[in-house]
C-alpha cells in the first residue's frame, strides 16, 4: 500500500509540472546532440563560406536626378492632349518613365550590354558546382543547346540588365536617385548616368515628337476649318441673295410697329363696337314699340341731345303750367307756350328716330372696321413672322460663320506660335550628381551572410535535436521513468565495454582485479541490491527470505544479464538461487556455462528430475537452469507444483531470483509474478516505446503484482552524467574511469551492453 501510495504521490507531482517547461531538460538535449549540432553547425556554415566567396561582389553606382515640374509657356501643347504637369501624380509618372523597359533597353543598346557577359548570360561560364551537378554531362548525356533567336537575346539581357537597376524617390523632394549594380564598378557608374541621360534625352524626344504631332494635327485641323468657313460664308451670301436681305433689322422693325398699331386699333374699333352693339340690342329689343316709347329706351336717353331737348321740353312744360295758372287756354302767351312746348316735342321724336337710324349705322360701320382690321393684322403677323423665321436663319448662318472663323483664327495662332517656339524645348530633369566609380562591393555581404547562416543553421540544428528528442517515444533515463511511468527507479546500470577487463560479470563481485568502469556496474548492481532490500523491508518482508522476480518488456533487454548480477550481489549477503522462468527462449543456463540438456525447473515441475539434480552450483549461488523445452509452459506454471517448487526454494535459500519470461505477448510472467515477494521490471534505455512499457507495467498492477521498481539498464554513462542520473559515483571516485578508459590503450575497442555478453566472457 505504501508503494502505491508513493506512485501516486509521484504521479500527481509529475501532471502538476506537466505543463512547466524543462530549462534544464532542454538543455540537457542540446548538450547531448552538441557535436551534431555544431557539425552541422560547421558543415553549413563552411558550405556557406565556400559559395558566397564562389560568387561574384557587386558594386553600386548611384546617380541623382532632379526632375523639375514645367513653368508656364507661351505655348501649352499638353493643354490640348489634356495632360497634367504638375503634383504628386506627375512625379510618380515620372518615376515609373524612370524603370520603363523602353528606357532600359535604350540603355542596353547604347552600351552595347548584350556583348556583355554580366547581363547576357549565355555568354557567362558555369559555376563549378553548377558543372559539378550536371550528371548528363558526366555521362556524356548532355542535350544540344536550343537556337535562340538575337530578339530573345536583346529581352533576356532587358531583363537581366532591369534587375539591376532600382529607382529610389525621395520622399516630399523632385529628386530620384538611379542605383545601378554591376560586377565591374566602372560599367555600374557608366550605367547609372546613362540611366539619368537616357531619361532626359527620351524627354526631349517625347517633347519634340509631341510639338510636331501637335503642329500637324492643327495644320490638318486648320485646313478642315478653312474648307468649313468658306462653305458657311457662301452659304450665308446665297440666302442674303435669294431672300433679298438688306436690313432685316429695319424691316422687322417697321414691321412689328405697324403690328403694334393695329393691335391698338383693332382694340378700339371692339370697344366701339361693344358699345354700338349694346345700343343697337336695346333698340332691336324695343323695335315694336311707338315712336313715343323708343324716348324712354336707356340707349336713347343716354344721347346727350336728347338728354338737352328733354330738359328743354320739361321746362316747357313747368311754364305752360305756370302760365295756366294765370291765363286761359287763349291767351296768346299760353298759345305761344304750348306751340314751342309741341315744338319741342316734335324735334324729340325727329331726334330719336334719327338716333335709332344712327344706332343701325354705326353698328354696321364697327362691325365692317373690326373685320378689316382683323385681316390686316393677320396679314401683318404674317409678315412678322416670316421675317423671324429669316432673321433666325439669317443669325444661324452668322454665327456658324464666327464660329468657325474664331476656331480658324485660333489654330492659325497657336500653329504659328508653335513654329516660332519649337526650337525652345527644354528638359524636364538635370543630374545633380553624377554617379562615380564605386570602390567596395555592396553585394554579397559575406560576413552577414555568413553570420546568418551559421545562425539559421545552429537554430534548425537545436530545432531538430529538440525535434527528435521529443519525438523519441522511449526510455532513456531515471527522469523518463519517474516522469513517464510513475515508477520508482531501483538503479541505473551503466554499458559496459568488454575490453576493458578479462573478468567476467559473475565474478566482479569477488575479483578486484577490474577496472573502473566495472566498478561502476559492480557499484550500480550493489545499489539496485540496496535499494530493494529497502523495499522489501518497508512492506513487512524478511531481507533474506523473498522470492523476486526480474522481467521485462521484450527480449534482449538484459533482464537475464540484471538477474545474474543481482544474484551475484545478494549471494555475497545471503543464499541465493537464481532460477531461469524463462522456459520459451532460456538464456541463464548458458550464461552460467552449465551443460545443455542438464535437469532443470521443466524437468522438475514434470517430475522427471529431483531438485538437487535441478540445483547446479556457481561461485556464491546456485543457479536452476530451464532444463527441456516444455510444450506448454503456461500449463507447468499453473499447476499447484510451481507454488511448492517456489515454497521449497524459499525455505531452503535467502532469495530466491526467478528470470522471468518478458512481458509482451505472453502471460507466464503474470502467473510467476503473483507468487513472488517483489518484481524488477528491466528497461533498456532508448528501446522499447513508452506505450509498450506502460502497457506491460500496467498489466502487472491491474493484477496486484508487488512491481517493486525499475532497472534501467544499458545506459550510455556519458548521458547520464549530462542528466544528472550519474553524479553519485562521484563519491565513490568511479566516474573518472570513463575518462581512464579513453586514455587506456585497450578500452578503444567496442562497447558492448551487458545483454550481449556471452558465457564464456562471465563465468
Amino acid at each position: 500500500m505504501q508503494q502505491s501510495t508513493d506512485v501516486s504521490a509521484q504521479g500527481t507531482a509529475a501532471s502538476q509540472d506537466e505543463d512547466i517547461i524543462d530549462l534544464r531538460s532542454l538543455f540537457t538535449t542540446l548538450f547531448h546532440y552538441r557535436w551534431a549540432i555544431l557539425g552541422f553547425t560547421l558543415i553549413v556554415t563552411l558550405l556557406t563560406v565556400l559559395v558566397v566567396f564562389s560568387i561574384t561582389p557587386k558594386y553600386q553606382a548611384t546617380a541623382v536626378l532632379l526632375i523639375e515640374q514645367e513653368q508656364a509657356k507661351v505655348v501649352s501643347i499638353e493643354e490640348v492632349y489634356g495632360i497634367d504637369g504638375g503634383g504628386d501624380s506627375y512625379l510618380n509618372t515620372q518615376h515609373e518613365v524612370l524603370k520603363s523597359r523602353a528606357l532600359v533597353e535604350k540603355v542596353v543598346k547604347k552600351l552595347n550590354l548584350i556583348d556583355h557577359p554580366e547581363f547576357n548570360h549565355a555568354l557567362r561560364e558555369e559555376p563549378w558546382y553548377v558543372s559539378m551537378m550536371n550528371w548528363r554531362q558526366w555521362l556524356g548525356l548532355a542535350l544540344p543547346q536550343d537556337t535562340v533567336s538575337g530578339e530573345t537575346i536583346l529581352n533576356r539581357t532587358i531583363d537581366a540588365f532591369a534587375e539591376n537597376v532600382r529607382i529610389e524617390p525621395v520622399r516630399k523632394t523632385q529628386v530620384a536617385r538611379i542605383h545601378v549594380m554591376s560586377e565591374d564598378p566602372q560599367l555600374a557608374a557608366t550605367a547609372a548616368n546613362a540611366m539619368g541621360e537616357a531619361y532626359i534625352e527620351s524627354w526631349l524626344e517625347a517633347k519634340l515628337s509631341l510639338t510636331t504631332n501637335a503642329t500637324r494635327w492643327m495644320q490638318d485641323r486648320l485646313q478642315d476649318l478653312s474648307e468649313k468657313l468658306k462653305t458657311a460664308e457662301s452659304q450665308l451670301h446665297k440666302f442674303r441673295v435669294s431672300e433679298d436681305l438688306v436690313d432685316i433689322e429695319g424691316v422687322l422693325t417697321i414691321s412689328t410697329d405697324e403690328l403694334k398699331a393695329l393691335t391698338e386699333s383693332l382694340v378700339e374699333t371692339r370697344r366701339k363696337l361693344t358699345l354700338s352693339e349694346n345700343i343697337y340690342r336695346q333698340i332691336q329689343d324695343g323695335k315694336n314699340l311707338q315712336a313715343d316709347q323708343y324716348q324712354s329706351l336707356p340707349a336713347v336717353l343716354a344721347h346727350p341731345l336728347v338728354q338737352q331737348l328733354k330738359q328743354r321740353e320739361a321746362e316747357l312744360e313747368q311754364k305752360v303750367r305756370e302760365l295756366g295758372r294765370r291765363y286761359g287756354p287763349k291767351h296768346p302767351k299760353m298759345i305761344a307756350a304750348n306751340t314751342e312746348l309741341e315744338s319741342i316735342s316734335n324735334n324729340i321724336r325727329l331726334q330719336v328716330q334719327r338716333i335709332v337710324l344712327g344706332v343701325e349705322n354705326e353698328f354696321e360701320v364697327a362691325r365692317a372696321n373690326e373685320q378689316s382690321l382683323v385681316a390686316a393684322m393677320t396679314t401683318a403677323k404674317q409678315a412678322v413672322q416670316t421675317i423671324n423665321s429669316k432673321q433666325f436663319r439669317l443669325k444661324a448662318l452668322e454665327r456658324e460663320v464666327r464660329t468657325n472663323k474664331d476656331l480658324y483664327d485660333a489654330f492659325f495662332k497657336r500653329i504659328q506660335e508653335t513654329s516660332a517656339t519649337s526650337d525652345l524645348q527644354s528638359a524636364n530633369a538635370r543630374v545633380v550628381d553624377r554617379a562615380f566609380t564605386p570602390e567596395h562591393p555592396v553585394k554579397p555581404k559575406k560576413k552577414l551572410i555568413v553570420g546568418i547562416a551559421a545562425l539559421l543553421s545552429l537554430l534548425i540544428a537545436c530545432g531538430m535535436a529538440y525535434l527528435l528528442e521529443m519525438l523519441n517515444n522511449t526510455i532513456r533515463t531515471a527522469k523518463d521513468v519517474e516522469d513517464q511511468l510513475n515508477l520508482p527507479v531501483l538503479g541505473v546500470l551503466p554499458e559496459v565495454d568488454i575490453k576493458a577487463s578479462s573478468v567476467p560479470v559473475s565474478q566482479l563481485f569477488i575479483n578486484k582485479d577490474i577496472s573502473k568502469e566495472q566498478r561502476a556496474f559492480v557499484e550500480s548492481v550493489r545499489t539496485i541490491r540496496t535499494g530493494l532490500n529497502l523495499s522489501l523491508m518497508s512492506v513487512g518482508q524478511e531481507a533474506h527470505k523473498k522470492i523476486i522476480a526480474i522481467t521485462s518488456t521484450m527480449p534482449g533487454e538484459g533482464k537475464s544479464s540484471v538477474a545474474a548480477n543481482l544474484s551475484s550481489a545478494l549471494g555475497q549477503l545471503g543464499s541465493v538461487v537464481l532460477v531461469d522462468g524463462d522456459l520459451r527462449r532460456p538464456t541463464v543456463g548458458k550464461n552460467f556455462s552449465i551443460k545443455g540438456g542438464s535437469a532443470g525447473l521443466a524437468n522438475l515441475l514434470s517430475g522427471h528430475a529431483q531438485m538437487n539434480e535441478c540445483l547446479h552450483p556457481r561461485n556464491s549461488i546456485m543457479v536452476m537452469p530451464a532444463g527441456m523445452m516444455p510444450p506448454d509452459p503456461t500449463q507447468l506454471f499453473a499447476e499447484e507444483k510451481f507454488k511448492n517448487v517456489l515454497s521449497q526454494l524459499s525455505e531452503r535459500f535467502d532469495t530466491v531470483i526467478m528470470d522471468c519470461p518478458p512481458m509482451q505477448g505472453i502471460s507466464d510472467t503474470l502467473m510467476i509474478s503473483q507468487l513472488c515477494d517483489a518484481v524488477v521490471y528491466v528497461v533498456e534505455a532508448g528501446r522499447a516505446s513508452k506505450t509498450a512499457i506502460s502497457h506491460s507495467t500496467g498489466r502487472l498492477l491491474q493484477n496486484s503484482v508487488p512491481l517493486t521498481g525499475v532497472v534501467l539498464n544499458k545506459v550510455n554513462t556519458r548521458r547520464g552524467h549530462e542528466d544528472g542520473y550519474y553524479g553519485y559515483y562521484d563519491y565513490h571516485g568511479y566516474s573518472d574511469g570513463h575518462q581512464d578508459n579513453k586514455k587506456h590503450p585497450d578500452a578503444q575497442g567496442k562497447r558492448i551492453k551487458t545483454a550481449e555478453i556471452e558465457p564464456e566472457s562471465v563465468v
